[in-house]
Parts: structure tokens; C-alpha cells; sequence
């Protein structure tokens, strides 16, 4: 198992398959835009100087949307995904009561490929955001919360929580398999 220590804190990061079967409810969660929001119009003018409105992002690559590398893209968010969160109405009050009732709350991230699995998870503990585990989507969830439809698709979950963003309004759900919420009340009913 990898552990990563810190001074005041040790996090192991175990195979899912040792999980204990007896916690209540399995969540996997993906932090940007469902726990954290960016002003991405604001990151691309920032970066790249252009102007763009959020209802231009079409689709959740924004190499995509933009027309440009996704070295680039991937340039753009790594100076930023160190920064102070701001976080979605009611995502962290949620979390904190999930983990009171010993729901196992685990990350399921692209910001590991810029911060690996010890900075997110200092990161995580900085900003008081609740988790148990952080992991690459192997395994078997309760819920998967997301606002990606191909990281929900490509996940063992029961219930697919599609967080609703412009980048994937456009999203057909062919399949049925993906359920629209639109904010953090509406997830906890249903949870």
C-alpha cells in the first residue's frame, strides 16, 4: 500500500478491494466542477488572452473547445490547481455530514496528473475538504459524482451522478445511465 507522511498526518492509500464492506455508503467524487468551481472563462483570458464566454464551453476537453494542444491545457491548470478553492454551494457542509455517518468519501481526480497522489491529498487536508482515499476509479462505488459523462461511463457504479455544467449539457445519456443533478441538496436527497 503507498503512504505519504507528512509531520502531522499520514495517509495510506489502500487497494480498494481491502475496503471494509461494512461502511454505509461507497461515494467517489470528482473535485472540479462538483466540489470546486473555476471561472474558466477567467483561467483562458488569463492564459491564453482571449476572451470567452461560459457558454462557449461545449464540451468537457477544453482543448476541444479551444482549439489548442492539450499540453496547453494541461499547462493552464497546473498553475492553478494549487490555489485557494472556491467551492460549489453546500458541497463541503455535504461532505462533512456524509463523513460524520461514516460514509466513505474517496477522490476520484484529474488533478492527481498535476499535483500526484501526495499533493492532492495535502491540498485536500490544507483547504478542510473531507475525504477517505484518493484512487484511480478502479473499483465498486455506491455513487459516482461527477461532471464528466465519459469519467461516470467508464466507472463501476451503481448510481452515476452527472453534476449539471455547460460543458456537458450537451450530453446525449444514450445509455439512461446517467442521472442530471444540479446542486449539492438535490445530490444529498438522493444519496
Amino acid at each position: 500500500m503507498p503512504r505519504i507522511t507528512f509531520p502531522e498526518l499520514t495517509i495510506t492509500f489502500p487497494d480498494m478491494k481491502y475496503l471494509d464492506s461494512n461502511y454505509k455508503k461507497r461515494i467517489l467524487l470528482d473535485i472540479d466542477g462538483v466540489i470546486c468551481e473555476y471561472d474558466f472563462p477567467k483561467l483562458v483570458k488569463n492564459f491564453f488572452g482571449v476572451d470567452i464566454s461560459s457558454q462557449m464551453i461545449f464540451a468537457y476537453d477544453l482543448a476541444d473547445v479551444l482549439g489548442v494542444a492539450p499540453i496547453l491545457i494541461n499547462k493552464m491548470f497546473h498553475e492553478q490547481v494549487w490555489g485557494k478553492p472556491n467551492f460549489i454551494k453546500d458541497s463541503i457542509d455535504v461532505l462533512k455530514e456524509w463523513k460524520s455517518k461514516g460514509y466513505v468519501l474517496i477522490i476520484y481526480s484529474n488533478r492527481v496528473k498535476y499535483m500526484k497522489e501526495g499533493g492532492l491529498a495535502r491540498w485536500l487536508v490544507d483547504w478542510q475538504i473531507p475525504f477517505d482515499y484518493i484512487t484511480d476509479g478502479m473499483g465498486s462505488y455506491d455513487f459516482h459524482i461527477d461532471d464528466s459523462p465519459s469519467k461516470l461511463m467508464g466507472t463501476d457504479s451503481t448510481v452515476k451522478l452527472l453534476f449539471n455544467q455547460p460543458w456537458n449539457k450537451q450530453c446525449h445519456n444514450i445509455q439512461n445511465k446517467l442521472q442530471r443533478v444540479y446542486d449539492w441538496n438535490e445530490i444529498k436527497r438522493i444519496i
